[in-house]
């Protein structure tokens, strides 16, 4: 399924107290199509400049600089650790695309928001000239709580879904410290929870009050497209469990108790791989590289 697009259903939002399609056209200099293109998420950067500055708004990012939008991209893409070559590939489209974004250039409104998503920006709107709030979500981030994924648990995902696109809840940004080597790793001060998903995500949730939101957060992005593969408490008594597990997920239910962090002492409760957006190859090739573990299939 297509994700919708934040951004558009944003600037609909913003539009929709104060004038109609029509004025806003107007007001605008474009047309009336331009606009329902640009609330669907599609149309040219230039236009939807241009809206913006008639309704009064401009773009911010909770992960972004203060500054030029295409600049701050540039400099957060940089401190994941991510080439342009390498977001181009993520992103399906060329470097000449990504640079011309990046120094304020030409370029589709589409383009900017599956970058922001990628690089974990946080894009929203914000009136002109207000103070950007700063952001407090660290209750409800992605601490990882000494529960670091077991190296070997990680090699045998990774050697059938490859290097995963996202980690929302990584406890490191620094590539070299990371467990998990996704191309894009979110942190506390991120917060995963809040940022759409893209591709082939890795999720080890913080095991505290938030897990059942991270769950929903997980069955929530695999409807929209991403592939999803968790390691969760197998709480089979809880009601996340039955709302966002039971049947949406291929449940890979683990033997015995897994050995987080240093590895130094089992951990209090049995763990399951599950895995939301997996096709029934995928699934099975999990099924293989985790050979003692209990498959529950989703249902197709």
């Amino acid at each position: 399924m297509a994700q919708l697009s934040s951004l558009g259903a944003a600037l609909r939002e913003v539009r929709l107290p104060l004038m109609t399609q029509v004025q806003l056209a107007e007001v605008s200099g474009i047309s009336v199509a331009t606009v329902r293109n640009l609330e669907r998420g599609r149309g040219t950067l230039t236009s939807w400049s241009t809206v913006l500055a008639a309704l009064g708004h401009e773009l911010h990012g909770r992960s972004l600089a203060v500054g030029p939008t295409g600049t701050a991209l540039a400099a957060l893409r940089k401190r994941r650790g991510l080439s342009q070559r390498t977001l181009a590939g993520m992103l399906g489209v060329s470097r000449t695309t990504l640079a011309a974004l990046e120094a304020g250039g030409p370029g589709r409104l589409e383009t900017l928001e599956i970058y922001g998503i990628a690089v974990g920006a946080g894009l929203y709107l914000a009136p002109i000239d207000a103070t950007a709030g700063f952001f407090t979500g660290a209750g409800n981030s992605s601490v990882h709580h000494g529960w670091e994924t077991p190296a070997e648990l990680v090699a045998a995902l990774e050697s059938v879904f490859g290097r995963f696109d996202l980690d929302p809840c990584a406890g490191s940004a620094d590539a070299k410290r990371a467990r998990v080597k996704a191309r894009v790793r979110l942190t506390v001060s991120d917060d995963g929870l809040k940022e759409p998903w893209r591709g082939t995500v890795f999720v080890n949730p913080p095991y505290g009050k938030q897990l059942g939101k991270w769950v929903a957060k997980c069955a929530g992005e695999a409807s929209r497209g991403a592939v999803v593969v968790g390691l969760v408490p197998a709480r089979t008594d809880t009601k996340w469990w039955h709302m966002h597990v039971v049947g949406a997920a291929d449940v890979f239910m683990l033997r015995g108790r897994l050995k987080f962090g240093d590895g130094a002492m089992p951990a209090p409760f049995p763990s399951a791989v599950v895995v939301w957006g997996a096709s029934a190859q995928q699934a099975a090739q999990v099924g293989a590289a985790l050979p003692e573990a209990w498959h529950v299939p989703a249902k197709k």
